[in-house]
């Protein structure tokens, strides 16, 4: 009785505490639960991909990656690591973009979406006009998705990408190879025509303007368009062969030595810049031509309404 007794005071006398401690807790803890975010992978998908489409691409990289790591086995991840690589492209990071894009070509090959990949990796060579291998990865789209629209893509950019390299005749006969059913097939007929306008572009030959200039300095440039660098050319070398001439003349043959040599490294530097000048002349020349081909290459990355995934290249004509 008297244990009861006390057991019965100590319980009356606990109850109003722990009631409060109750009261405390739920206190404390519904603010906190009430202020949790959930992520949900439709909404973080769509925020990174609606950054990307604003040229946030920074931003839509991180967000891509939050989506990667708190959804690892959503079916969106391989266009999640595949958008991650297009946003370092147009980012214009393309060492970056090559790397990521190069494992999702090697972990989704069997996947149309590898296909894109290896596309992408293409056209990071040709933003850069490292032709050569632009055409080696464009190729081989070509071989590893014959089936798919993809191939008629590589193929297109493959034209281009022999125009870049001054390969005239052989990008004509790939446009050609562009599939009738493609829609680019339109577009590359017209293409294949006005490439073969390039071989006939008013270059300059190097050799002659570097035989030129050593005939006469400044005669290399005016020979490249550059007037006024030539007509430099000749007024710097003319004073000093005048002035070593001149040293000479009065017995100041060191004073000459040292003009001489002095001369001999502008006379050798007015033959290598006319060189140089028919190579940017040549360059600028075949790059403006290019600009002004009916073509826009932009690449627009969708997903349907329908849930489908699709690489849509738009050509204004």
């Amino acid at each position: 009785m008297i244990s009861g007794g006390i057991f019965g005071t100590s319980m009356n006398k606990g109850f109003p505490w722990a009631l409060f401690t109750v009261f405390l807790f739920f206190l404390y803890t519904a603010p906190a639960q009430s202020g949790q975010i959930i992520i949900d992978s439709d909404q973080q998908f769509s925020f990174a991909k609606t950054l990307m489409e604003r040229g946030e691409y920074l931003q839509a990289i991180n967000e891509f990656e939050r989506f990667i790591h708190f959804f690892p086995e959503n079916e969106n991840v391989p266009k999640a690591r595949f958008f991650i690589g297009l946003c370092y492209l147009k980012g214009k990071n393309y060492e970056t973009a090559r790397k990521v894009l190069s494992e999702v070509y090697r972990t989704y090959r069997s996947q149309s979406i590898g296909g894109k990949a290896l596309l992408m990796i293409g056209e990071s060579y040709y933003r850069q006009a490292i032709s050569t291998e632009a055409i080696h990865y464009f190729e081989k789209v070509i071989k590893e998705y014959p089936d798919t629209e993809i191939k008629n893509q590589a193929i297109y950019r493959l034209a281009w990408s022999r125009m870049q390299a001054n390969q005239w005749q052989e990008a004509s006969d790939t446009f050609k190879m562009v599939e009738g059913g493609s829609l680019l097939y339109g577009g590359s007929q017209i293409l294949s025509e006005l490439s073969l306008e390039g071989q006939f572009l008013p270059y300059k030959d190097p050799t002659t303007a570097g035989v030129l200039a050593g005939i006469l300095p400044g005669m290399g440039h005016a020979y490249c368009g550059r007037y006024k660098d030539g007509l430099v050319a000749l007024l710097v070398n003319g004073l000093f062969i005048w002035a070593a001439v001149e040293s000479f003349d009065r017995d100041h043959e060191a004073l000459g030595v040292i003009l001489g040599f002095l001369e001999l490294g502008w006379y050798s530097g007015n033959i290598y810049s006319a060189v140089n000048s028919a190579h940017k002349h040549n360059r600028k020349l075949k790059n403006d031509y290019l600009k002004s081909l009916p073509d826009q290459f932009r690449i627009n990355l969708s997903i349907q309404r329908d849930g489908t995934f699709g690489l849509a290249l738009k050509f204004d004509f």
